[in-house]
């Protein structure tokens, strides 16, 4: 592939996005080589998924100004919005946990895209920036929604009216991102987190997720008729007894 770099390292898939010549701004082949590697990691039986990017300074630029100055129409720019939804939708709707290693800014579009991964590591010496506004337009890879959805109302319209520069450390306070870290460690904290879980039954790894996911917007009832569903199967899965027989014998 040309924009993207794909390994599976013992059960990890790493996700490099490789544009770095132009801070990995995103045209319409860069979204379909994302669409390809998808569809990979979707039938694959990988139990988390961490994506980077190549580069020193910057996660990724957002859309490719070369590409969207072609868009002439609306519904040009309907289309690939709509692209570029099903893309990140499908990210946000993996099985498996995806951790977001932020090695650079993330601006414009690259802020909208480190919002559907789950977790999120952020080099200490950057910063997040929904430029949109600056360029003449609204968010149209999903931005609006899941910045609402994690720092609420009033602070996501102050961000997307300012398109202020937030720093690593305000991203923290605000709930952008999970962690911050040297730039030296990002990656390493996320391959430590990814191992922690990596010996699990690849099933327990999935309810986990699906049950954490699903609690976010179903009303306590459901929630728990879920959560009944989901521990009584996980209960069946072979290392249970395994592993509390040995916490017996801790004890």
């Amino acid at each position: 592939m040309k924009y993207i770099k794909f390994d599976d390292i013992k059960g990890v898939g790493l996700l490099t996005l490789n544009r770095s010549s132009k801070h990995n701004c995103i045209n319409k082949e860069f979204m379909d080589e994302l669409r390809q590697i998808l569809s990979y990691i979707e039938q694959s039986n990988l139990k988390s998924l961490i994506i980077t990017s190549s580069g020193e300074n910057v996660f990724a630029a957002g859309g490719d100004i070369e590409y969207f100055i072609t868009l002439t129409s609306k519904e040009d720019a309907k289309d690939m919005s709509l692209n570029m939804h099903s893309v990140l939708n499908r990210f946000e709707d993996l099985e498996i946990p995806t951790i977001c290693a932020i090695n650079g800014s993330c601006i414009g579009g690259g802020a909208e895209l480190i919002m559907a991964f789950d977790i999120r590591f952020m080099r200490n010496d950057s910063f997040i920036q929904f430029k949109e506004k600056e360029l003449g337009v609204t968010t149209g890879w999903g931005g609006t929604y899941r910045l609402v959805k994690k720092v609420g109302y009033s602070k996501a319209l102050r961000l997307l009216l300012s398109a202020e520069k937030v720093d690593a450390k305000k991203a923290k306070d605000i709930g952008l991102v999970d962690e911050i870290y040297d730039k030296d460690i990002v990656m390493q904290k996320a391959f430590e987190f990814a191992y922690d879980f990596n010996d699990e039954e690849l099933s327990l790894i999935k309810y986990i997720k699906k049950l954490a996911k699903q609690s976010v917007s179903l009303n306590r009832g459901k929630a728990l008729e879920l959560e009944r569903e989901l521990f009584s199967n996980s209960w069946m899965f072979g290392k249970r007894e395994e592993k509390m027989k040995k916490f017996l014998k801790r004890v």
